[in-house]
């Protein structure tokens, strides 16, 4: 699964591990204040998570307290969250 990158110099060769290059999570936390059909909504749009799991993302938040709503790069990650916090939603990325 994981595959590494080698890079080679006269003397030196480095390795380069990439299989955790997308291991990121951005996490939903659950809160008193926005409507299950906000949150569902931002897990379609920003997210890019179907209506059915969208539901499930939002009601394992409600039921646990916290959800992985999103996972990918950490630029990928750091703009789902940017977004998700603009739209009055509490996360955290891991």
């Amino acid at each position: 699964m994981g595959s590494a990158v080698i890079e080679s110099t006269p003397d030196i060769e480095y390795r380069q591990d990439i299989s955790n290059i997308y291991a990121n999570k951005v996490i939903l936390y659950n809160d008193d204040f926005n409507s299950f059909y906000h949150v569902e909504k931002c897990l379609v749009k920003i997210c890019c998570k179907s209506k059915a799991e969208s539901k499930r993302i939002a009601l394992e938040a409600h039921n646990n307290g916290k959800a992985v709503c999103y996972t990918g790069s950490m630029e990928a990650c750091e703009t789902v969250a940017e977004k998700m916090g603009e739209a009055n939603l509490t996360v955290s990325i891991e």
